[in-house]
C-alpha cells in the first residue's frame, strides 16, 4: 500500500480506550435526570455522535431532553471523563513509526476537538498529528464523508492516498462515502464481519499491524 500518504484515525474505540469513561458519564447524567439507562446501547454505538447516542438511549422523540442531556454529558465528560481515557497498547509507538516514515496522520472523530486535543496532548500524540477534525468542524458527522473530506483538505491529499482506520460502521461508512481506503480494528464496538460488510478492505487485531498495510 505504498500509495497511502495519509492515515485518518478514529478516536474512541480505535486508539483511545474510552468505554469506561463514556459509560461513567452517560450513566451519571441519566441517573441525575431520572431516565432509564441501557449501557448496551452505548457500547453498540460508540462511533455515533453524542447527541445521536443519547437520542437512541431515550428511545423517543424529545429534542429538549436530548439537548439537556447532551449539554450535561459534555460538561461531565470534560470535567471528569477525559482523565479516565487511556491509549490502547502499541498506539503511540505505531504512530511514531508511521510519522517517521513521512506518513501524515490525523484524528477524525464524532467526538469534539477540544476533548480529543486534551487527551492527545496528555498522552503524547500531538507532535505526530497533522490535524484533528471533530464533529463540530463540519455540517454532518460520520457516516457522512464530511469529516474525512475536511481532513484530506487540510492535509492536501487525495482520497486514493488516504486510509480511514476505525472500529465502527460509522467509520467505514465515512471512509467509503469519501472514496478512501478503509481498515477496521477487531477490538472495538463492531465485529470484523460487520466492518467488512461496511467497507473495510482490511481487518487488524492489533494496531501495530497497521504498519504493514501502510508501509508494505
Amino acid at each position: 500500500m505504498s500509495q497511502i500518504k495519509f492515515v485518518m484515525l478514529d478516536f474512541d474505540g480505535t486508539i483511545a480506550d474510552s468505554v469506561e469513561s463514556v459509560l461513567y458519564c452517560a450513566e451519571k447524567i441519566f441517573h441525575n435526570e431520572g431516565v432509564p439507562f441501557d449501557k448496551t446501547i452505548v457500547e453498540e454505538n460508540m462511533g455515533c455522535t453524542t447527541r445521536g447516542c443519547i437520542a437512541l438511549l431515550i428511545g423517543r422523540d424529545d429534542p429538549e431532553l436530548v439537548d439537556r442531556l447532551t449539554e450535561a454529558y459534555n460538561t461531565i465528560y470534560k470535567n471528569e471523563g477525559l482523565d479516565m481515557i487511556r491509549l490502547f497498547d502499541g498506539i503511540l509507538e505505531t504512530i511514531q513509526r508511521l510519522h517517521s516514515k513521512g506518513i501524515k496522520i490525523a484524528i477524525t472523530s464524532n467526538n469534539i476537538v477540544s476533548a480529543i486535543s486534551y487527551v492527545a496532548e496528555r498522552l503524547g500524540l500531538m507532535p505526530y498529528l497533522e490535524c484533528i477534525v471533530g464533529v463540530e468542524c463540519v455540517e454532518h458527522g460520520k457516516p457522512e464523508p464530511d469529516i474525512a473530506i475536511e481532513a484530506m483538505r487540510r492535509a492536501g491529499v487525495t482520497a486514493e492516498e488516504s486510509l480511514v482506520v476505525g472500529d465502527s460502521t460509522y467509520d467505514m461508512g465515512m471512509g467509503r462515502n469519501a472514496g478512501c481506503h478503509c481498515c477496521g480494528v477487531s477490538y472495538g464496538c463492531d465485529t470484523p464481519q460487520t466492518l467488512t460488510e461496511s467497507g473495510a478492505e482490511w481487518i487488524i487485531d492489533s494496531f501495530s499491524e497497521l504498519e504493514q498495510i501502510v508501509l508494505g
